[in-house]
Parts: structure tokens; sequence; C-alpha cells
């Protein structure tokens, strides 16, 4: 009885070993499977922080680089702009120099006209003198264009009424500023007898035009009429370059 006590007892002594045994082991099992799991949950939160890293070196390079296309685009269209400027100031400063030598030449024509105005006048005046005032044909009738068929006819018939050479002429010059009155007032051409069309009349005003005509009608000789015309020309030229249009009229 005894014998069989004590084997009973070693039988579950060696049991409550085994027991704890397997529990320790069960514990030291369970601990190092925490550490791995939490071991991966670090590199997983590492490789994520690598990623946002990353990403936002990706946007902060696309951003510089948008920001430097940008600069190179405002870059080129300033200097763009300003060789437009500066294009449109040097076309601006060409033609307002050769505004500029137009109008010297201009006043240069003027002033050697009004100088010997009156003595061209009174000779203009002279050769139509010998023509018999009935006889003069609408053509040959200073302004006409601008004239009706009845004030043709009266003009004739008043010149004809005129007794004295000093008449006549006063009679032709209140003509002559009546028609240059009625021209300006309708923006309308004088062209006086046996003139024709203007070489770049379309690049000039009615005004400068009728200036024109009247400086030639009152030039005495050919070669004086051909130096006029010649550098008429060459300042129409002028004009026309820098307007960038072509001179269609000739004279």
């Amino acid at each position: 009885m005894r014998h069989t006590l004590s084997i009973s007892i070693i039988l579950a002594s060696m049991l409550a070993l085994t027991f704890i045994t397997v529990d320790a082991q069960q514990g030291q099992g369970g601990g190092s499977g925490d550490r791995d799991q939490q071991m991966d949950r670090d590199y997983d939160r590492d490789m994520d922080r690598d990623r946002d890293y990353d990403r936002d070196m990706d946007q902060d390079r696309d951003y510089d680089r948008d920001m430097d296309q940008d600069r190179d685009y405002d870059r080129d269209m300033d200097q763009d702009r300003d060789y437009d400027r500066d294009m449109v100031q040097d076309k601006d400063r060409d033609y307002d120099r050769d505004m500029d030598q137009d109008r010297d030449r201009d006043q240069l024509m003027t002033h050697d006209g009004d100088q010997d105005q009156d003595r061209d006048r009174i000779q203009d005046r002279d050769r139509l003198h010998v023509t018999d005032p009935a006889s003069l044909r609408d053509e040959d009738i200073y302004g006409s264009a601008l004239m009706s068929e009845d004030e043709l006819n009266q003009y004739r018939n008043q010149l004809m009424n005129k007794e004295t050479v000093q008449a006549r002429e006063q009679y032709q010059a209140q003509h002559e500023e009546m028609m240059q009155e009625r021209a300006q007032k309708q923006g309308k051409d004088l062209v006086p007898p046996g003139q024709g069309a203007i070489y770049g009349g379309e690049l000039m005003t009615v005004q400068e035009r009728n200036q024109y005509r009247e400086q030639l009608r009152h030039m005495d000789s050919d070669a004086e009429r051909e130096k006029f015309q010649a550098r008429h020309r060459e300042q129409m030229n002028v004009r026309a370059k820098a307007l960038e249009l072509d001179i269609e009229e000739a004279e």
C-alpha cells in the first residue's frame, strides 16, 4: 500500500513538472511572436514614411520645374514685347523724320512760290487775254469742274464785257479766289487748265494737291517745272516707303 502511494506521488510530481515546462515554453514562444509583429509594424511604418518623403520630393521638383518654365516663358514674352516696341519706335522715328523732311520741303516750295506769285499770276492772265473769251472752252476756265453750265457761260460773258485789261485781270483774280474757297469748303480738287494727275496724289491731302497745282501753275519755264516735279517725286517716294505703300498714280 505504501509502495503504491509513493509511486502515485512520484507520477503526480512528474506530471506537474511536465505541465510547468510546457507552460514555460509556451510563454517564451508567445513573447517572440509579439516582437516579430512589432518589428513588422515598425518596418511598414518606415516604408510609409519613405514613400511619403519621396512623393513630397517629387512634387517639389515638379513645382520647381513648372516655376522655371513660367519664368522662361515670361522672359521670352518680355523680350518679344521689347523687340516689338523697339521696332515700332524705330518705324515711328523714321516716319517722323520723313514727315519733317516733307514739311521742310513743302515750306521751301511754298516760300519760293509765294515770292513770284504775283508776277506769275499776271503773266498767266496775260496769256488768257490774247484769247477771245467767247471761244474759251470749259476746260480752259479755272475751276471749271466746280462750276455749273450757267456759271461757265456767265464767266465767259462777264470776261468778254470787261473793257480794259485791268478789269479783266481783276475779274479773273476774283474768280480764282472764289474757286479756291469753293474747293476748300467742298473738299475737292481744283485742277487748273492743262494739268493732269499728280504723282503720288493718293498719298496727299486735297489741300496738298491743290497747293502743288498752284505752285506748278505759276512756274515760268519747263526746267523749273521739271525740277519742282523731281523734288516732289522724291518726296512722295519717301512718304510711300514710310507708310509701306505703293504709288499707283503717275504724273
